[in-house]
């Protein structure tokens, strides 16, 4: 019977340090997101400084850096870990069975995502509404990609009124999910609801099936495709310019 080999206790205690670790560093860089999170959300990239964040996450500067090498870094990982979620579910979704369900599937997916992810939400509202400097980018590498999955996906295979108007239905779907959560302290002051309970959620997530119901109500989505007329034109980025460190 051959021997059995085992590992030696050195071996064993160098991987248990290692996990822990591991385990350690993954804990600190999700401290240092959820900081980043909402003081991005709150002060925009130009607003915020690094300093604030690693005080609110409980470290020091010099620690976060040995995570990210800039604030432009940290801003990015940010946004990631927001946005590309989404565009996974709109992806996953536009390869499936076009119909009415598969849309409400994806569509609950994105809202609940972004329940966990507000403030990317406020984000993205933020470098919008200031046409920021960064907005280019946020674009190029996020939002063209998911703009052109729908457009493709989903506007080709509508019926033509639909293809027609599918800029304004992206907008408001948009709205409905994104801004469902970037405007919650307005709507906590406007009808005094809070929009990122679980309660306003679920009406949210109704709400839009609904609407989709409405929009598809001639039976439609077409298996074959129609030339929608849209086109995501290409951004240049911005010069850079210098931002608070």
């Amino acid at each position: 019977m051959p021997e059995r080999r085992t590992s030696s206790p050195r071996r064993t205690i160098s991987s248990t340090r290692e996990a822990a670790l591991a385990e350690r560093a993954a804990f600190t860089d999700g401290q240092i997101l959820a900081a980043a999170d909402l003081r991005f959300a709150r002060h925009g990239l130009r607003g915020t400084r690094v300093r604030e964040i690693a005080s609110a996450a409980g470290l020091n500067e010099a620690t976060l850096y040995n995570y990210y090498k800039n604030k432009e870094a940290l801003y990015e990982a940010v946004l990631d870990r927001g946005i590309q979620p989404i565009v996974e579910i709109v992806r996953r979704s536009a390869g499936g069975a076009n119909t009415l369900e598969n849309i409400h599937e994806a569509a609950q997916q994105i809202i609940t995502r972004l329940q966990q992810r507000p403030f990317v939400c406020q984000l993205l509202y933020l470098e919008a509404i200031a046409d920021g400097e960064h907005l280019p980018r946020l674009v190029e590498r996020w939002l063209r990609p998911f703009a052109q999955m729908i457009t493709t996906e989903f506007g080709t295979r509508a019926t033509r009124w639909q293809a027609q108007d599918f800029p304004q239905m992206v907008e408001l779907m948009l709205h409905l999910s994104f801004g469902h959560f970037a405007i919650a302290p307005l709507m906590r002051e406007v009808f005094g609801i809070d929009a990122r309970s679980e309660e306003r959620v679920e009406r949210q997530i109704h709400f839009i099936e609904r609407l989709l119901g409405n929009l598809f109500a001639d039976g439609a989505l077409s298996t074959q495709p129609v030339d929608a007329g849209i086109s995501i034109k290409h951004i240049k980025p911005r010069r850079k310019s210098n931002v608070a460190k």
